[in-house]
């Protein structure tokens, strides 16, 4: 009994304990609030993209001297600005840029930045196209496939060289095809020797064929089929060239270079498609420049699609592995891709990103670069048209049309509509590219806080995912585990952690520790102690009793003895002599012992009881 009454006390001391631990946390400000906190509605994100649009402009005006990035990102995002266009104009060297350097990539994002107010680009282009060139990174092959899948006889021209192959009834090939060719050691396709990329190949065979193309990464990997597939009936004629290009900083293809100039090419008009060969082959390798995000732009991929959907970290960010540069330049490279699309992931990026503005609105304390970068990207308005050209006026959404990759649009027999204006890298299209919904894909839509087990393909309803959706694992970092959150800058009331965060642009801030929250603390002490005695002063009672009752007087071990009658005059020990003369007294009768009064009667149970318990 004593054991379950001392349990009882100690759990409702506990509760006491927790309640007044949770009033302290609230009187310290901030420290368990989340730096990207609950998702922002709608009526929120609208103030915040526009405090953002403000921010920028203010950080533009106030300031006197921009880099190359900062002016290009500010024309993305605000339009026409003179003092980013001289800031431009100033670094410029011949129709590239920087002029201390010329680069692939700067060039083209300058490319980007006038064609957004119309200012004309064809000498920026022609500078582009004379830095291409074959990738000798790639190896190529020719197939000829029998449409009937028999046997059959092929002739191989180019050049001077008339060659014949056999198809075999496995589909293997045999003969000699040449200098130029050779059968690869699967027996399957022939090799297109690195001296003969540039060669045209007539083939004929004795039954209807189909001919295309293959690559691969040089050293292996995997196998991509071109995009172009030519067939022909018995005797017929295809021709084959490979065309493959790059864009080279001196004599080597520039990766990152040539995805920024194939964006811009197609931007400004141009067919980016002789580029996507060493674009798709090599982007294993160069993971850390987010290729999927420019390919997928570009030809509407699925592949690439999934690829961006799936790489985005806890659900709200992107940042590739060993980047150059940091969170918020690569998830504006994936919201750059995902424009227009009915993506779930990109409306959560967009939402976290609105959580983590700084106070002024902008983001990475107040950068400029990458605020106009995630502006364009994410929230992309009308440009301000340049002086001296004439941006499209109307927009293509608007006027009916759809945004989307040149290839993708030309694949869907749609034509490219130059005098319309979308806000982002894509191309007005004339039509819209069929897409099912996911249902008809054999998928499912997962929820916010889902990811996809398998791959994801785009929808009309969002993103699909081909596999089961699982719930998306909570990913703590060294700061939330110290009890503070991550954030652009810390506020005045909040001091800086070393502790690291999720995204590694950020600080981890927890709140500064405040008069009121000192003095909880020592209330909760106090409070701690005082339950400690009630729970001894319980579980020692008994003892505790019969110190009480001594320290009065009121309690001994003693037995209980009749009082003596009270004494007369001239009695000795309280008895009179019997006088003489008188006869025999007789012996008194028994004398009856005087009940004890209830109240002693009751003190002596007590203590009978309180001597056996001690025992």
């Amino acid at each position: 009994m004593k054991k379950s009454l001392l349990v009882c006390v100690l759990f409702l001391s506990l509760i006491m304990v927790s309640a007044a631990a949770n009033d302290s946390n609230s009187t310290a400000g901030n420290r368990t609030l989340p730096s990207s906190g609950a998702l922002p509605q709608t009526p929120g994100a609208t103030q915040g993209v526009d405090k953002a649009y403000q921010c920028l402009e203010n950080q533009i005006k106030n300031k006197t001297s921009f880099s190359l990035q900062e002016a290009v990102f500010g024309i993305l995002a605000l339009g026409s600005k003179q003092s980013l266009l001289d800031t431009i104009q100033n670094n410029a060297g011949s129709n590239c840029w920087p002029k201390s350097g010329c680069t692939l990539k700067e060039t083209s994002q300058v490319a980007l930045a006038y064609e957004r107010i119309g200012k004309n680009t064809q000498d920026i282009e022609n500078w582009l196209l004379t830095r291409n060139g074959t990738p000798s990174d790639l190896t190529w092959y020719l197939e000829a496939d029998i449409s009937n899948h028999g046997a059959a006889s092929c002739t191989i021209s180019y050049g001077n060289t008339k060659a014949t192959i056999q198809v075999n009834d496995d589909m293997t090939l045999s003969g000699n095809p040449g200098s130029c060719l050779s059968i690869s050691p699967s027996g399957y396709w022939l090799k297109v020797q690195q001296n003969c990329l540039n060669t045209q190949f007539e083939v004929s065979c004795t039954e209807d064929f189909v001919t295309t193309l293959l690559y691969q990464k040089s050293g292996g990997g995997t196998v991509y089929v071109a995009p172009t597939t030519n067939s022909a009936p018995r005797l017929g004629t295809t021709r084959e060239s490979v065309g493959a290009q790059c864009f080279k900083t001196g004599s080597s293809c520039d990766y990152e270079g040539s995805l920024w100039a194939a964006l811009a090419l197609q931007k400004t008009g141009n067919d980016p498609a002789p580029f996507i060969p060493y674009l798709t082959a090599l982007a294993s390798d160069n993971t850390r420049y987010f290729p999927s995000s420019f390919i997928f732009s570009i030809t509407g991929g699925d592949d690439y699609y999934s690829d961006i959907i799936q790489s985005q970290k806890s659900g709200k960010y992107w940042e590739m592995s060993a980047t150059p540069y940091n969170t918020f330049y690569d998830t504006s490279l994936a919201l750059l891709a995902l424009q227009g699309r009915n993506a779930l992931e990109a409306d959560n990026a967009r939402s976290y990103l609105l959580s983590i503005q700084t106070p002024q609105g902008c983001w990475n304390n107040n950068n400029i670069r990458d605020t106009g970068f995630i502006l364009y990207s994410g929230w992309g308005r009308s440009s301000v048209p340049h002086d001296g050209g004439s941006a499209p006026s109307t927009s293509c959404t608007s006027a009916g049309y759809s945004c989307e990759g040149r290839l993708s649009c030309l694949e869907a027999q749609g034509s490219v509509y130059e005098s319309f204006q979308c806000a982002d890298a894509r191309v007005c299209c004339s039509v819209h590219p069929q897409q099912q919904t996911c249902t008809q894909r054999g998928g499912l839509i997962c929820s916010s806080g889902q990811t996809c087990s398998g791959t994801t393909q785009q929808a009309i309803d969002g993103s699909c995912c081909i596999g089961s959706c699982q719930v998306l694992p909570v990913q703590t970092n060294e700061c939330e585990q110290a009890q503070g959150s991550c954030s652009a800058s810390c506020g005045s009331d909040q001091d800086e952690l070393n502790a690291l965060c999720a995204d590694t642009s950020q600080v981890c801030c927890i709140a500064k520790e405040t008069p009121a929250s000192s003095g909880s603390k020592l209330w909760i002490w106090i409070l701690g102690i005082l339950i400690v005695l009630v729970a001894l002063g319980i579980l020692f009672r008994n003892k505790i009793r019969i110190m009480l009752f001594k320290a009065r007087g009121k309690g001994s071990s003693s037995p209980y003895t009749r009082p003596l009658p009270p004494s007369s005059p001239g009695s000795i020990g309280g008895f009179r002599p019997r006088p003489s003369g008188f006869a025999p007294v007789r012996s008194p009768a028994p004398v009856q012992p005087r009940r004890a009064p209830p109240r002693d009667r009751e003190m002596e149970e007590t203590l009978k009881k309180l001597k056996e318990m001690s025992e």
